[in-house]
């Protein structure tokens, strides 16, 4: 008898158990699950099991397994076609009732295959090979073939049976049971809203091999036993987390802030203030910088907290931005060592992320700001020697987060973004390779419906899972002026109104929504804060001349 794993799949059995399905049940067992289908979905459906009925009959005494519809869960009702377990891998099949292939249909399939690989919990287990194969059941070649780019294969319905019996042969290692691969856990990282959501409710952030394999966990006991110091000995510390952009350190000072006694969350990026307050309903979790420095500088006020956990500490501000005479360093200084015996300075440090005059002091301010005091500085051993103005400068293996969580599918990327606004062309281009690999693709196109239309098909059906939307550069209408459109950008917000960046980040219903692809957010709209897949629309501040960039501004 077949089984259906209860509301994560379709249907799932034998290949034997399939043949032996009839039609009608297999069609009411897959309504059953997904809900009203319209009758394209139910033809596909129809399509997909003849399609398997002829292709899998010389397979039936096989013990491989069949999962139909298996729906990811977190993802937003993400359903592949079907899963074909066999010796020691799984095969992602999608079927599509055309002749040709598009981009989308790759796009998807290649997702798909990524994310099993990275996220189910029985493919890391028994160490199984995903791959993934589109079914062009309109498909007139029936011989299989290979996009080599993609990583991925496409074959007719009439050429399913002999692409099986490729795999048959060369088939070996661990058959997982359909049982056993439906109860295994898929857990994708949480965007930065969903994990501040969790945090908020004392739940746990999803354990998957990507954060295991980061120093996280040893960062937050670090942090913990500095602080227990600072109590302990009446002193004040400066600790400084370093690590490249998506690395967690948002995410660290969220739970650390979370997770012990007077501590607070300051953040000079105002867009992240307002989108996760926003998000939360709750504005004490995350605080604005700039109004806990009003409370200070005008009111005189002494914050209760002990631990002042600074957001984007690289880019505080200079005495001249600041338009005082101290910098920010110095002020948040001043403030931890105002009538307290003991104090930890936390300051989160992203590397090459100044963005606005004002910011590229970096360090040096933090080890200005410390001079007339009794600091102990911690921090990895990659600043060692910048502090000293420090009375003791103690350096921790784990103080620098070097693996990206938020484009950890392409540890290339920032490589490869490098050598790009270097003028590097020729080793982009190699990065280019290895990020195809990584399977993240990168299109260029100069017809923004087009790309517009290819994103919208790519996530037809995925809105409530996915985000997308238009970015661009802040000083995009600089420079030479050419005969193309401009994007629209996030009108300046009312005082009285909901700001439009956080509509574009939060509010599904809202024109400004990040996925209606009306509007596109700035750098500094956008920083801290994630999107699945961003049309970057660049501008004519910065173009190339055939051997450089040229700074329009």
């Amino acid at each position: 008898m077949e089984t259906r794993h209860y509301l994560r799949c379709g249907w799932s059995g034998t290949i034997h158990q399939f043949l032996q399905l009839e039609e009608s049940q297999f069609i009411a067992s897959l309504t059953e699950f997904v809900g009203e289908a319209k009758a394209v979905q139910v033809e596909a459906w129809r399509d997909c099991y003849h399609v398997l009925q002829n292709s899998l009959l010389p397979f039936e005494h096989e013990n491989w397994q069949l999962i139909f519809e298996y729906e990811l869960p977190r993802e937003g009702g993400r359903r592949p076609d079907v899963l074909l377990l066999i010796h020691g891998e799984l095969l992602v099949l999608e079927f599509k009732m055309k002749g040709n292939p598009r981009s989308s249909d790759w796009e998807q399939l290649s997702s798909y295959v990524r994310d099993f690989h990275h996220y189910h919990e029985t493919i890391a287990k028994y160490s199984l090979r995903v791959r993934g194969a589109l079914v062009l059941t309109f498909f007139k070649e029936a011989k299989m073939q290979v996009n080599t780019e993609k990583q991925l294969y496409l074959t007719s319905g009439t050429g399913l049976g002999d692409f099986l019996k490729i795999l048959k042969k060369n088939a070996n290692g661990k058959l997982v049971d359909s049982e056993e691969f439906l109860q295994g856990s898929y857990e994708r990282l949480p965007t930065l809203v969903e994990a501040a959501r969790a945090i908020m409710k004392h739940e746990a952030i999803p354990s998957i091999r990507k954060v295991n394999n980061t120093n996280i966990p040893q960062v937050l006991e670090t942090l913990v036993g500095i602080v227990e110091e600072a109590k302990k000995t009446k002193s004040h510390h400066l600790v400084l987390l370093t690590g490249v952009p998506g690395a967690g350190k948002t995410l660290v000072g969220l739970q650390f802030s979370h997770m012990v006694e007077d501590a607070v969350y300051l953040s000079g990026n105002g867009p992240l203030v307002d989108v996760l307050q926003d998000a939360l309903g709750n504005k004490t979790f995350v605080q604005a910088l700039k109004n806990f420095k009003w409370e200070y500088l005008k009111h005189r006020k002494i914050p209760v907290e002990h631990i002042f956990i600074f957001d984007e500490a690289q880019r505080a501000w200079d005495s001249k931005k600041m338009k005082k005479p101290f910098s920010e360093p110095e002020l948040m200084v001043q403030i931890a060592q105002d009538q307290k015996d003991w104090s930890v300075n936390i300051g989160l440090i992203g590397e090459g992320q100044e963005i606005y005059e004002g910011e590229e002091g970096g360090l040096p301010l933090w080890n200005t700001a410390i001079k007339n005091g009794q600091w102990t500085v911690h921090s990895h051993e990659n600043l060692d020697g910048q502090f000293p103005h420090a009375t003791q400068h103690v350096t921790h293996p784990h103080l620098n987060l070097n693996v990206s969580l938020r484009s950890h599918l392409a540890l290339g990327l920032h490589a490869w973004v490098h050598h790009l606004l270097t003028g590097k062309i020729n080793e982009a281009n190699e990065e280019t390779k290895q990020l195809k690999q990584d399977r993240f693709t990168l299109y260029v196109s100069r017809d923004l419906e087009q790309i517009k239309s290819f994103v919208r098909t790519r996530y037809q059906g995925q809105e409530q899972a996915k985000q997308f939307g238009l970015v661009t550069s802040s000083r995009r209408e600089y420079g030479i002026r050419q005969p193309y459109h401009f994007v629209k950008g996030l009108p300046l917000p009312s005082r009285y109104t909901t700001k439009p960046y956080v509509s574009y980040f939060n509010h599904t219903q809202s024109d400004y929504y990040s996925s209606t692809l009306q509007f596109a957010a700035s750098e500094f709209e956008t920083q801290g804060l994630e999107l699945d897949l961003a049309v970057v629309c660049w501008g004519y501040d910065l173009t190339w001349n055939g051997r450089e960039w040229i700074d329009h501004f």
